[in-house]
């Protein structure tokens, strides 16, 4: 999914399977040069009945400039121990 602020695309990147997944790689981003944000699909009060609807935690979204390079950083990342997932907590690609 596509958003637009102050007339910047921004794309979701990665929808992580948990919000420790998302700030890491929102860091890894921004650490790279790469502005980063994250877009939580959780709603507070129902305690988790958001991933009953959406098999994800939420989205880390960048710009659309630099998709490729976030890519980049992202398999890179996700193929070594550090971004290795738990049992059952794959994130998706966006």
């Amino acid at each position: 999914m596509a958003y637009t602020i102050d007339s910047v695309a921004i794309k979701a990147v990665y929808r992580p399977a948990d919000e420790l997944m998302a700030n890491s790689v929102r860091d890894l981003f921004e650490e790279n040069g790469i502005p980063a944000m994250i877009r939580s699909f959780q709603i507070p009060a129902y305690d988790g009945l958001a991933r009953v609807m959406r098999p994800v935690w939420g989205e880390v979204l960048v710009e659309e400039e630099d998709m490729d390079r976030a890519r980049a950083l992202l398999d890179a990342f996700l193929s070594t121990d550090a971004g290795s997932p738990g049992p059952g907590t794959a994130g998706q690609h966006g």
